[in-house]
């Protein structure tokens, strides 16, 4: 019997049912993308001398112009020199410049358009690859019409990644979702071709993998070789279009325009998609994209992703739309609406976790917020986790296909970190195609190593701030592993070593203890603490947690067949049902717990300490009764 996951498709979940907006203006045309002001480095120009002036004497007139800081640039060439003037001191400092004999030219410190720059329809509406600060359609909640700018370059550089590499037809992301339309005018020629079935004879397993005629992957919710999906599932289409979408003039494209898709239709239980992982495996997939999630720790699904990872794979996640952290258990955790969120908490290093970002690299909320028809606090909806999550990508107003019907153009736009996920998916298929020889640990440590940090003057935070009403303490926190959004082209060359060292928070990286350990937890920075400690079979053990009566800290007690903390498996959530992974757990509002247990097994157990979104310094101590 096959058992079935509690899982949420992650995209944004509004009411459909909203008013549309009364005398709302029709939309503007979007600007095409040559239209968009010349880019620059903000507050930096370019100077060049006539010869003979010293570097001393240039440095000097430099100032005059306001210069607080100034790099000679490398070469033989006329001494040129990159002066930081200030935002909004541009124009005044090159005027200043110009007026000096001893200048040649002064100009912006110009960022230059790359060569390859889709002529698809609707390239100007896709932000996420390249923000200009066009105007763009947001996701539509029953306000129809309206639309907004974004933050210029708070985008994911894909025409300049695009200029290195549209990516190859040799890497194949497998889409394991509801479907994908393979009749879809923009996604026909990005499909994955199983060429023995292409070229086979109809109704027979030309290659012998146990599955007939599949050409471009499978249907395995009803064991169809065409994966399409009815008007309905849009799902998967829109993570596919984001993808692969192709690069033709018309309509969308997509990240990885190069790349194959391998088409994996699924109904959400667990049974298909270990299946679909498996096929994903057998038949060449290089990446995976899982663009869903439940709240149940699965120790199949885990085993077949772990397996995907040692066959070559690289397995992209969605953090979730709950707006919670995944480094904290939300429970009850038989709800969509639950933390941690799985495949995405998985502690393995061949998954890659992706929450959103907005068009003003800031932690995704609906475009829309504001309105009266949506509470404010509503509007927050990407989740997050210093130890459980690795990136952000653009995920709000993210224009895609969808299954059209036959009718041209099918896209649509979407909120969700289901759209984050692809996006990364994507990016990762550049940097394999140029780099061939990358495995799975390479293509995730470049992507993490090659994030675009958030401006000083605006982090990722920054969205959230008004609507959670979050504590000074964490308005500087680190809400990801990397505390950026992802660059395509600086992935493409980024250095692989490590970006996932082991750190005390998870039970791959316990700290061995005896019978005292000190230590202080602070959210969202460092929300857990784990220490491992040997104990005995039969024997009681008392372990008691001494952190501040006014803040919130947890104890949490794990048997030595954990993994991972937040280890909650189906049983435990039925009623009088088991939970083998935990010991003992004591959660009240104060950071004062204890719990009392008999040891199962002589082996190693693990104490998590918990700062339940709070912190404060502690003493834990294992004694015997």
């Amino acid at each position: 019997m096959t058992q079935v996951l509690t899982v949420a498709l992650v995209i944004a979940a509004v009411a459909a049912s909203f008013p549309a907006a009364a005398g709302a203006a029709p939309p503007a045309l979007p600007a095409p993308w040559h239209a968009a002001p010349p880019r620059a480095v903000p507050g930096e120009v370019i100077v060049t001398f006539r010869g003979g002036a010293s570097p001393a004497q240039a440095r000097s007139v430099l100032r005059t112009g306001g210069a607080t800081d100034v790099a000679r640039v490398a070469g033989r060439g006329a001494a040129s020199f990159v002066a930081h003037v200030g935002i909004g001191r541009v124009d005044a400092a090159i005027r200043t410049y110009l007026a000096s004999p001893s200048v040649s030219t002064a100009e912006p410190n110009r960022i230059a358009a790359p060569t390859v720059v889709p002529s698809d329809q609707r390239f100007a509406e896709q932000w996420a690859l390249d923000n200009q600060g066009q105007s763009h359609r947001i996701t539509d909640y029953g306000l129809r019409g309206r639309r907004q700018s974004g933050r210029i370059d708070s985008d994911v550089n894909a025409p300049e990644a695009w200029d290195v590499t549209t990516g190859s037809s040799d890497v194949v992301i497998a889409v394991i979702d509801s479907g994908v339309d393979i009749d879809h005018a923009d996604l026909e020629e990005s499909l994955w071709v199983n060429l023995m079935e292409e070229g086979g004879a109809p109704g027979v397993d030309d290659d012998g993998n146990g599955y007939v005629d599949d050409v471009h992957g499978y249907d395995i919710d009803n064991d169809d070789p065409n994966p399409s999906p009815s008007l309905k599932d849009q799902h998967g289409t829109h993570v596919a279009g984001i993808i692969g979408a192709e690069h033709d003039g018309t309509g969308v494209v997509g990240i990885c325009p190069g790349c194959r898709i391998m088409a994996l239709r699924f109904d959400y239980s667990l049974g298909q998609e270990l299946e679909a992982i498996d096929y994903a495996i057998e038949n060449g997939a290089d990446i995976i994209n899982m663009s869903f999630g439940g709240a149940t720790w699965s120790p199949a699904e885990r085993n077949a992703i772990e397996t995907a990872g040692d066959a070559g794979i690289l397995t992209v996640a969605a953090a979730g739309n709950s707006s919670l952290d995944n480094d904290i258990s939300a429970l009850p955790a038989d709800s969509n609406d639950a933390a941690p969120l799985f495949p995405a908490s998985y502690a393995l290093p061949t998954v890659l976790t992706v929450a959103a970002s907005d068009d003003r690299d800031r932690y995704a909320t609906i475009s829309q917020c504001g309105p009266s028809n949506i509470p404010r606090w509503r509007c927050a909806f990407t989740s997050w986790g210093h130890d459980s999550v690795d990136v952000a990508a653009p995920g709000v107003d993210i224009l895609s296909t969808v299954v059209s019907g036959g009718v041209y153009p099918g896209a649509d736009v979407w909120d969700g970190t289901s759209m984050a996920a692809p996006l990364v998916a994507g990016i990762a298929g550049l940097v394999r195609s140029a780099n061939p020889s990358y495995g799975p640990l390479d293509l995730k440590n470049a992507i993490m190593n090659g994030v675009h940090a958030a401006p000083a003057d605006l982090p990722l935070w920054s969205s959230w701030a008004p609507l959670l009403r979050l504590p000074r303490k964490a308005m500087d926190g680190d809400f990801t592993r990397t505390q950026g959004r992802v660059d395509a082209l600086a992935a493409l060359t980024a250095p692989t070593t490590d970006a996932t060292p082991l750190t005390d928070g998870n039970i791959d990286g316990a700290v061995p203890m005896g019978v005292n350990a000190s230590g202080r937890v602070t959210w969202p920075h460092d929300t857990n603490d784990v220490f491992a400690v040997a104990l005995q079979k039969g024997k009681r053990y008392t372990v008691t947690l001494d952190g501040p009566a006014t803040h919130d800290l947890d104890l949490w007690v794990w048997s030595s067949t954990a993994s991972e903390i937040f280890q909650f498996t189906a049983g435990c959530f039925r009623r009088r049902g088991e939970c083998p992974a935990l010991t003992a757990r004591s959660a009240s509002p104060t950071g004062e717990e204890r719990v009392t247990f008999r040891a199962r097994k002589t082996a190693t157990h693990y104490i998590q300490v918990n700062g339940w979104y709070d912190g404060g310094r502690y003493d834990v101590k294992v004694r015997r009764p």
